[in-house]
């Protein structure tokens, strides 16, 4: 056995041993659906180290550190700008090396003794996107025996912003190319414009080549242009993807366009990406093992990977996690649609000051689903009460809002729209939070619009999951503690009609 734990946590063994037993069997996918907290990492990593060489692949990079600091003989791995240049200051991904210039310190050179490493290493610690990447585009790593993907439920998430093509006016100008796009009235017109694309951007990847090759450039320079030459590449590549299952194998595509002061952006993506998932991320595995708290609903998940049922198991732990210990109090106070959010709004203000004022010494966390709702509170909560508050107004701002709760001695409470999973606020780290909102997802996203008509169940399937993934983030342990309150009033009859999808751990919690 090689398990890494003195003392395995209830399920885990037999967990570990349902997975080698389906594999004997000649299933080729494992699913195993465990809580939070339940030691899904000490699972993965048994099963990575009884394999002749496998990766593991999680969805964020503060995951991979915390993987790498549990598990050390994993080889971590991650995108050039994460890896310090030697003989510049800057990054590896903007270092002088890429504009062919070299040095002896190259031979050191941070990322590339990494990726070396990773891919001699039996186990390579990956994130999604890197991975993604990294095996369909760059080349030096191959297949191996087993492919573990950590936090599954966001594979299919993964995909979808690997494959989608998105191009602006102001992104055509920064490459070099001054046609600006046209002003279409038809959705469909603008796949015919991607096509258009395809030759300007061959023909400017040429000049940009012919630059390079036939000229002595200050470093700077050469850097943007190669930066210019690696976007039109990766957009080559994708329309290509996007162009050949259009025509071929039928994949629906829609187009959301948006404008402003720079002009018009557009991004192309596929209403479902099954079709992708075996070319671009399950072939680099012989198997697969993937790992979640939130799989909820077995066929509906493998449907959106593409996956054939009678090829894979699906293995279920519970929680051992005593309910009184995490209970969930229903406060219906505020319907967040859009029809009543603006009348609301106070209400759901009102009920967090009462919330605040109920735990003065604790620290917790405000999950509010969108930036909009986040701003209304931080503006109108009392001095005495936003004076708590940790918060940030885009996804650029969410590491170090995160980092300052976590090191401030004070009561402080994160108000954020984006940290529902990937992130641990074990013992007093937060002993309560609030889900303001149900977390449908965007219908103004046309592909998710097209994807809830095609597929109802995968739409109430992503709710169900946010809704558990959110209410995981406080209590990580069997001794850990914390309150969660739902202040959205649609709660109660959210819960009555997804009944089945929800896990039973997290129904035994809901109060009244």
């Amino acid at each position: 056995m090689l398990f890494p734990f003195k003392v395995p946590r209830k399920g885990q063994l037999e967990a570990i041993a349902a997975a080698r037993e389906a594999f004997a069997r000649g299933k080729r996918f494992v699913v195993i659906e465990a809580p939070t907290g339940s030691g899904k990492s000490g699972v993965a990593v048994t099963l990575a180290r009884e394999a002749s060489s496998a990766y593991l692949v999680t969805a964020q990079k503060l995951l991979q550190d915390q993987y790498a600091r549990d598990f050390p003989e994993l080889a971590l791995m991650k995108g050039r700008a994460n890896y310090r240049c030697l003989v510049a200051p800057t990054h590896a991904a903007a270092a002088p090396c890429i504009a062919g210039r070299k040095f002896p310190e190259c031979d050191d050179c941070p990322y590339f003794c990494a990726k070396e490493a990773a891919m001699a290493a039996s186990g390579t610690l990956l994130n999604y996107a890197y991975y993604l990447t990294e095996l369909n585009y760059q080349g030096g790593f191959g297949p191996r025996e087993l492919l573990v993907l950590d936090e599954a439920h966001n594979a299919e998430g993964a995909l979808m912003s690997f494959v989608e093509v998105s191009f602006s006016d102001a992104q055509l100008r920064r490459v070099g190319i001054g046609e600006a796009l046209p002003v279409v009235l038809d959705e469909n017109e603008w796949f015919e414009v991607a096509e258009d694309l395809v030759p300007l951007f061959r023909s400017r990847r040429r000049e940009l080549e012919a630059q390079l090759k036939g000229a002595r450039l200050p470093t700077e320079t050469a850097l943007e242009l190669l930066a210019h030459k690696g976007w039109l590449e990766s957009q080559l590549a994708r329309l290509e993807l996007l162009a050949y299952s259009r025509d071929e194998e039928n994949v629906e595509w829609v187009a959301l366009r948006t404008s402003g002061s720079g002009g018009q952006s557009v991004t192309l993506k596929p209403v479902k990406v099954a079709a992708f998932a075996e070319e671009l991320m399950f072939r680099f595995g012989e198997r697969v093992l993937m790992l979640s708290a939130t799989i909820l609903d077995p066929p509906t998940y493998l449907r959106s990977l593409g996956i054939d049922p009678g090829d894979a198991e699906v293995i279920t732990i519970a929680s051992d996690f005593p309910p009184e210990n995490r209970p969930i109090y229903p406060r219906p106070v505020a319907r967040l649609t859009r029809h009543h959010l603006e009348r609301d709004l106070p209400k759901l203000v009102h009920e967090i000051i009462e919330l605040l004022e109920a735990h003065p010494e604790d620290k917790g966390v405000i999950h509010t689903h969108t930036y909009k709702i986040a701003a209304y509170i931080a503006r109108y909560l009392p001095k005495r009460h936003a004076a708590r508050l940790v918060t940030h107004d885009s996804a650029e701002g969410r590491e170090a809002a995160l980092d300052k709760h976590l090191r401030s001695r004070q009561p402080t409470v994160l108000l954020t729209p984006s940290m529902t999973e990937g992130i641990d606020l074990p013992g007093d780290l937060s002993r309560w939070q609030v889900i303001c909102k149900l977390p449908y997802p965007y219908l103004g996203d046309p592909q998710i619009a097209r994807r809830r008509e095609l597929d109802p169940a995968w739409y109430d399937w992503r709710t169900c999951l946010t809704v558990v993934q959110a209410y995981g983030r406080s209590v990580r342990s069997r001794d850990d503690f914390a309150v969660t309150y739902v202040l959205d009033a649609d709660f109660g009859a959210f819960v009555r009609r997804q009944r089945a999808r929800l896990p039973g751990w997290f129904l035994e919690a809901v109060q009244g």
